[in-house]
């Protein structure tokens, strides 16, 4: 056995949330991970771009910004960069914003430059989440609009196959996604949990055998 099939594969999972939805689907997606033996994952959240002082003025905000960041600290930006490099596979995940991902996350990109011009993310294994308030609130595009950054980085990008029935009903070949509601407070739906967790594994079973191949 080589020394790669020894050491746990590592998945970091990077989101950005508002209201906990992409949240949602990031602990469902690291479920899904961890059903692989030696599978390591870690979860980070990036700050929202907006203070507390504008939050704390919505106290059903409020109750949802202090319970996340009970549950998943955030992370920042400077930091998270600093760890891509040190895992075998990251996933990405931002709730859309005009069909683009939110601002966060791009902002996240725009510095990687070290990290570019180093190949520091070269044949990462790479893959893609998402939500949004309606059934064509561009899901697809702001999926497609993280993977730019990941192409140019060197990454090997992943989705969901139609082998996975549920597809049917929820996310897209691009990666899991979910409808909110208008309101982001619609409940997560059982398809929703089971594309998530799909892609979780199938990133984990992908890396395992890249990595010691």
């Amino acid at each position: 056995m080589s020394s790669n099939n020894e050491r746990p594969v590592k998945i970091l999972i990077v989101f950005y949330s508002r209201y906990g939805n992409t949240a949602r689907m990031a602990e469902e997606i690291a479920y899904g991970a961890k059903e692989l033996s030696n599978i390591q994952v870690t979860v980070r959240r990036l700050a929202d771009n907006i203070s507390m002082e504008v939050i704390s003025k919505d106290p059903a905000w409020t109750k949802i910004a202090e319970n996340m960041n009970n549950r998943y600290p955030t992370t920042s930006i400077e930091g998270v960069i600093k760890e891509l490099p040190n895992h075998d596979a990251i996933i990405f995940g931002s709730p859309t914003r005009f069909g683009n991902m939110a601002a966060p996350m791009k902002t996240m990109w725009d510095g990687t430059t070290e990290l570019w011009t180093s190949g520091s993310l070269v044949g990462k294994i790479g893959a893609v989440f998402t939500s949004a308030a309606s059934v064509h609130g561009g899901q697809e595009t702001t999926a497609v609009s993280m993977m730019f950054p990941m192409f140019h980085h060197g990454m090997i990008l992943i989705g969901v196959p139609y082998s996975v029935e549920d597809l049917i009903e929820s996310g897209s070949p691009y990666g899991p996604s979910r409808i909110v509601g208008r309101l982001a407070n619609q409940e997560i739906q059982q398809a929703d949990i089971r594309v998530a967790r799909a892609l979780g594994k199938r990133v984990a079973e992908v890396t395992k055998k890249f990595i010691s191949s």
